[in-house]
């Protein structure tokens, strides 16, 4: 009896530790295959359906390899960047430093090279005036071409009497070319306090040298004002000249004119044997003082009057002298 209850009981714990094992056994392989009915979707959520089909793994691997090769060539360049501005640098600094060198190199070469250098001049223009003179007042002589500055030497040679307009050019090597417009003497004026005669040109500048007292252009103006006058002055008043040129014009006949402080301009009329003095007075409003002149002349000749003098200098009231015992008489447009 008591071996068979030992019996019984081994069996019993025979078949325990085999249901056990069993157990264990499903227990293990549904760890390791899950089945599909075991998976337990979670309240709330919806399993997202697949957007297409599945890539092949190898299409894969071909469709991140571009991606890989862009990150390793953006990883790349930061690293490759610096050198690259460094070689940029570098070079763009050996090249300023070239064409400084040779800047300086020129520069040197100008300044000691023989051929740069001025030992003469062209004068253009100088008929009255000496070419030396005008070579000598541009002060060039000796002097780089480069360091020539034109307009200052223009403007030294400028005040020379008798230099109207200049101008200077310069070429290389040493090449320096003065162009001159002389002043033309236009007026042959006689001081009568100096006693001696200046030659003028239309602006009434004075000369250092004379012109032709034949020709058929030269005017000659007395000048009984106790003035002193001497070479580069302007006559005063300003503007005489002109009205001389002016009145000569006008007055083809005319060649010689007076002047004194007093009474401006006047110059001497003929006609019917006899002659007269005709006072302009001052440059101001000499168009109208003219007309006034010529139509009081005719009115003269017209009536065989032969006046004492004829003043146009207020042109509003000009006046003339009737012969001797008659008074003066108002005439006019």
């Amino acid at each position: 009896m008591r071996i068979r209850l030992v019996d019984e009981d081994r069996s019993q714990r025979t078949r325990a530790a085999g249901r056990k094992r069993g157990s264990s056994r499903r227990r293990t392989f549904e760890a390791a295959v899950p089945m599909p009915q075991a998976r337990a979707r979670q309240p709330g959520k919806r399993a997202k359906a697949p957007s297409g089909p599945a890539a092949p793994p190898k299409e894969r691997a071909q469709r991140s390899r571009p991606a890989a090769r862009k990150r390793t060539r953006a990883e790349a360049q930061p690293a490759q960047a610096p050198a690259r501005v460094a070689a940029s640098s570098l070079g763009l600094r050996l090249g300023v430093l070239l064409l400084l060198g040779l800047l300086i190199a020129a520069v040197v070469h100008g300044s000691t090279d023989a051929r740069f250098f001025v030992y003469q001049a062209g004068v253009i223009g100088a008929r009255h005036l000496n070419a030396e003179g005008i070579y000598q007042a541009a002060a060039v002589h000796e002097q780089n071409i480069f360091w020539i500055d034109p307009a200052s030497v223009a403007e030294r040679i400028a005040r020379l009497d008798g230099v109207k307009t200049v101008r200077v050019r310069c070429a290389l090597p040493a090449v320096v070319t003065i162009e001159v417009e002389e002043r033309q003497p236009r007026v042959l004026w006689r001081a009568i306090k100096q006693e001696r005669d200046w030659w003028l040109d239309e602006e009434g500048f004075i000369l250092p040298y004379h012109g032709d007292a034949q020709a058929g252009e030269t005017l000659f103006v007395v000048d009984a004002s106790p003035r002193e006058l001497d070479y580069g002055q302007r006559i005063q008043p300003e503007g005489i000249v002109a009205s001389v040129i002016q009145l000569a014009t006008a007055l083809p006949d005319n060649r010689i004119f007076f002047y004194d402080a007093e009474r401006g301009l006047s110059f001497r009329q003929k006609g019917n044997g006899e002659e007269w003095p005709v006072y302009v007075g001052s440059s101001e409003d000499l168009d109208h003082k003219i007309q006034v002149m010529l139509t009081l002349t005719a009115h003269l000749e017209a009536n065989n009057i032969t006046p004492r003098y004829v003043d146009v200098r207020w042109a509003a009231h000009p006046v003339y002298g009737r012969p001797a015992g008659e008074t003066a008489t108002e005439g006019g447009q």
